[in-house]
């Protein structure tokens, strides 16, 4: 929001239009316009008002006081303050100011007239000031005027409810409602006021929440919704009115729920926050509020989350903020708060979540002093404060027994891990890096059950890793991020960064944590432990910038969890173990500066590493490059720091080309495709193999709902796999639709090719894709043998395919309006963080499309043939030179290798998000040259600064340009070129909830 300069005070706004009487002493007055003139002056004491030549001896009315006319027509008037109810005058008279149909301008304020405002005429009427009467009964809606612009009725005794319809038929920019006798609530449809610059609707009686289309107002500049009854919540869609300068909410004795977060609100904390006594929550966070808390919150005995983090308050934290005793989450990081942590905080016995990180708090002992008398505290994140060369507290500290996430990074603490840390019991994250800490990382560590994230990075810590670092329950189990710690959408940390972007990683709850040893940048010796091995359930291994030495352990590859792995800047030596090649999740391995020799493993995950990633092990050859990989020139890492070069990314030119020839591999695919459509005569293997009494015939079912199911029901329910009962084909066979006999429709995918010679293997791989659960996937529910057939059975979508709809159908783009298209990117987007975050274990989807988003009857995305490339190309020999994906979806590495990334996964995603927004195909070899591959053709309309015209013509409009362009911006960050540049799945979900609810 733009130069938003008073927040939450009382409105004392002077009135933007002023009526003077122009004097024509010369001009005629119309006679019609003289005679409703005189009608309303009836019994007038024009004397005691105030009003000269008032009266039918002056026929030149133009000239009265307080009229204004234009070509002898009466187009204003202004007898405010005239004292006019001392003459008897009430609503009815003013009824003949209608008669003046040239009237544009009407100013009767501050005149105490009463009765009921006349219910029609004015057809020219422009500006209306009635304030400080009595008027009573509706409010005037000028039904016959399309030209009101001001409507100000403040202080007088208007009831019943506000007729939004009526009065947005007009181009109102200024609506003055305060200080009547409304009721009800206030009213939808104010988002049909297009150009409403003021709404003013304090001082009724208006009840409930706010409807969700006030925010819909993108001219709103002012707001006044005080001394209500509103109950509810103000939601952050209060970010859509972009021009709002003045909003006042206070003394709405129920309001519950302030949310203003992620704005540009400025100015300082508003006392009248402390007018609410029914709030529960305040957030204000990511705004640019500065000057002290001046919340007083002795009258908030209600408030139990209050979010004033990012923002620019200054000075100490003062002692009556714990008089909000229910305070559950309190977060006031990031701001340019100081002095000590008050004892008045012992009172905050509720407080599960403290955030100041990012501060200038001083005296650490005396704040853990404080807070280890809060019995709920769970969450404590203090990082980037008491840096003053403060050394970490040793004992004293008793404290703390439920606390799960602590961190004390970034703090320059001197001084040992101290030992009461050992008395947390149910401690499940540890960052203390970024210190000044020495001294040898104590056993007891590794003992503590619930503790699987532990960064002690970038410290001065020496000896050996504790060997309990390698039977940590956690990291073996899968118990140790079952923890429900949440504090909703606030962070539990924001984990430093080293990437050049310098944005930091995210963590709302305990499941969002990846499970890691970081112990790199410290002063740590001796072996590597092939006891790491037991460690199963680790995601992350970061011991880089040590002094570790002796060989890699073969061992390590039995850690099938690991995502990352980093041993730079070490003394290892020996070769790299083949073994590792194993590790199908491996994101990230880096060995470079060490004193390894041999060959660098070829296959899996390794074909995706760059020579960087190995780089400063002369005795180290790489079967990609004829010559040993050598540190390059421009490759001069500083000590004790990492400089780590990202993936180098296929050229854009070098993907077309790659399209293009996959486009005619596609042509000879798809001829294949078609042969084995021929070959798998339904008729031909029915006959062959007597399916219900082979003896080489199974059914796995992954569902209980229906035990009785047997293989003869899945063969009558397709007719033998009849080629009528065909709804879909692809490069891993076809799909028929089936009918059980309870009336459950299934959709049956029969495999292509022969896995009798590893069928424990290809069925134990089925049952870990089951258990993949998911609102945005296609269930796998069963598997089926037939022979040398593999039948998989999927939930059935009514509504077919997303590629369907995008592509096929003819009216299909115009039935699938932008909110189903929202949806269905929101939707494909959670199914894709489950797989790659959630999960157990991991998948990679590794073909996203279009064709594989299947939509139900609500049109819902789920996710089709998630990790079906793997669990068909696993069993292949031919997997290391297959490219993985579908034309058109498949990022530009994959030219340089085939294996499958995260990343590669989110960049077919941003394929379909370029799908959603053009209606186009990926690739379409009809379109002439230039647009015929929809990233290169986008990216050039963008340039040209154009990227509104790449839209579909059938979901793009002015009200949603907005979410479009912001969606768009997203997918082109999903195909950037460089992997390292995509974003996460998670914040894609993140992105896309957040447009979506904005």
């Amino acid at each position: 929001m733009r130069g938003y300069y008073c927040f939450f005070h009382f409105l004392v706004v002077s009135m933007l239009v002023h009526f003077h009487g122009g004097h024509s002493e010369n001009q005629t007055c119309d006679p019609t316009d003289l005679a409703a003139l005189l009608a309303f002056s009836d019994g007038l004491d024009t004397k005691a008002a105030g009003l000269v030549g008032w009266g039918p001896s002056d026929a030149a009315c133009c000239s009265w006081t307080g009229v204004s006319c234009d070509l002898g027509r009466v187009v204003g008037l202004d007898l405010s303050n005239r004292s006019l109810s001392r003459n008897s005058l009430r609503g009815e008279a003013v009824a003949q100011l209608g008669g003046l149909p040239s009237l544009r301008r009407l100013d009767l304020s501050a005149n105490g007239l009463a009765g009921a405002f006349p219910a029609s005429g004015f057809p020219a009427i422009e500006v209306v000031n009635v304030s400080s009467n009595g008027f009573t009964g509706p409010h005037p809606t000028f039904p016959g005027a399309p030209n009101l612009t001001v409507l100000d009725i403040t202080n007088n005794a208007f009831s019943g409810g506000i007729n939004v319809t009526a009065l947005c038929s007009s181009p109102v920019k200024v609506l003055r409602f305060s200080a009547n006798a409304f009721s009800g609530y206030v009213p939808a449809g104010f988002g049909q006021c297009k150009v409403l610059n003021e709404l003013f609707l304090d001082g009724n009686g208006l009840t409930g929440s706010l409807p969700k289309d006030l925010y819909m107002m993108p001219l709103l500049r002012r707001l006044s919704l005080q001394e209500n009854k509103l109950s509810g919540s103000l939601d952050e869609n209060l970010g859509n009115l972009s021009e709002i300068m003045q909003i006042d909410l206070s003394y709405n004795m129920s309001l519950e729920s302030l949310n203003l977060a992620s704005n540009q609100l400025n100015g300082t904390l508003p006392l009248s926050l402390s007018s609410c006594p029914m709030l529960r929550v305040v957030s204000l966070r990511n705004n640019s509020l500065s000057g002290e808390i001046t919340i007083d919150c002795r009258l908030l005995t209600r408030l139990n989350n209050f979010d004033a983090g990012t923002n620019k308050l200054r000075g100490a934290i003062p002692p009556r903020l714990a008089s909000c005793t229910e305070l559950r989450t309190l977060n006031l990081a990031r701001n340019k708060l100081q002095g000590e942590l008050p004892e008045s905080f012992k009172n905050l016995t509720s407080l599960s979540y403290l955030s100041l990180t990012g501060n200038g708090f001083t005296n650490l002992s005396s704040a853990l002093q404080v807070l280890q008398h809060l019995p709920n505290l769970t969450n404590l994140v203090l990082t980037n404060n008491f840096r003053g060369g403060e050394t970490m507290p040793m004992d004293g500290i008793k404290g703390f027994k439920r606390m799960q996430v602590l961190v004390l990074a970034n703090c320059a603490l001197l001084g040992m891990i101290p030992p009461w840390l050992q008395s947390l019991k149910s401690l499940s994250v540890l960052d203390i890096s970024w210190n000044n800490l020495h001294g040898e990382i104590p056993p007891w560590l590794g003992n503590l059950d619930s503790l699987f994230y532990i960064d002690l990075s970038n410290n001065s810590f020496s000896g050996e890793i504790p060997a309990s670092f390698t039977q940590m329950k956690s990291l073996i189990s899968s118990n140790g991020s079952s923890g429900q710690a949440s504090t909703g959408d606030l962070p539990l940390f924001v984990k430093k960064n080293s990437t050049s972007t310098g944005k930091g990683l995210q963590y709302n709850q305990l499941s969002s944590f990846p499970s890691s040893l970081i112990l790199s940048n410290n002063k740590l010796v001796g072996p590597l432990l092939p006891t790491f091995g037991r460690l199963v359930k680790l995601h992350v291994l970061d011991l880089g910038f040590n002094n570790f030495s002796g060989p890699i352990p073969d061992e390590l590859s039995n850690m099938s969890s690991l995502e990352i792995l980093d041993l730079a800047h070490n003394d290892l030596s020996g070769s790299i173990p083949s073994s590792l090649t194993k590790l199908n999740f491996l994101s990230k391995f880096d060995v470079s500066y060490n004193n390894l020799s041999g060959d660098v493993p070829t296959g899996g995950q390794f074909s995706t590493f760059t020579n960087e990633d190995f780089v400063g092990n002369p005795a180290l050859h790489s079967s990609r490059n004829s010559s040993s990989t050598k540190k390059p020139p421009a490759m001069e890492a500083p000590h004790r720091k990492k400089n780590k070069a990202t993936l180098v990314a296929l050229g854009l030119g070098t993907a077309v080309g790659v399209i293009f020839v996959l486009y005619i591999a596609s042509v000879v695919i798809s001829r294949i495709i078609h042969s084995r459509m021929q070959e798998h005569n339904p008729k031909a293997v029915a006959n062959a193999d007597d399916c219900s009494e082979s003896p080489n015939s199974s059914l796995v079912l992954l569902f209980q709902n229906n035990k009785d199911l047997g293989i003869e029901d899945i063969l009558k329910s397709t007719n033998n796999f009849d080629q009528a009962y065909i709804v879909g084909c692809g490069g891993f066979g076809l799909v028929y639709k089936s009918t059980l006999p309870d009336g459950r429709r299934v959709a049956i995918k029969r495999l292509s090719g022969d896995y009798s010679q590893i069928e424990r293997e290809f069925q134990a791989e089925v049952e870990t894709l089951s258990r993949a659960q998911h609102d945005n996937l296609v269930l796998l529910e069963g598997y089926c043998k037939i022979g040398n057939d593999r039948l998989l059975i999927y939930s059935y979508m009514e509504n077919g395919s997303l590629d369907y709809w995008l592509h096929e159908r003819a009216d299909g783009g115009a039935l699938l309006d932008w909110q189903k298209r929202l949806r269905i990117a929101q939707g494909s987007a959670r199914g894709l963080a489950y797989l790659h975050l959630s999960c157990e274990p991991h998948i990679l989807h590794r073909d996203i499309k279009s064709s594989n988003i299947l939509l139900d009857e609500n049109f819902e995305a789920h996710l089709a043939d998630f990790g079906l490339a793997r669990l068909i190309c696993a069993y292949e020999t031919h997997v290391t030179t297959d490219v993985v994906g579908t034309l058109g979806y498949i990022p530009p590495e994959y030219g340089q290798s085939p294996v499958a990334t995260y990343k590669g996964d989110v960049y077919s995603f941003g394929i379909v998000l370029l799908e959603l927004l053009t209606g186009r195909r990926p690739v379409d070899m009809c379109r002439p040259k230039g647009s015929r591959d929809v990233v290169s053709w986008v990216l050039q309309m963008k340039k040209e600064d154009r990227e509104t015209e790449v839209f579909d013509p059938s979901i793009y409009d002015k009200e949603n340009e907005s979410q479009l362009i912001r969606i768009l911006e997203i997918a082109l960050l999903c195909v950037t070129a460089a992997p390292k540049s995509r974003p996460t799945s998670q914040q894609l979900v993140e992105w896309l909830d957040h447009i979506a609810e904005g």
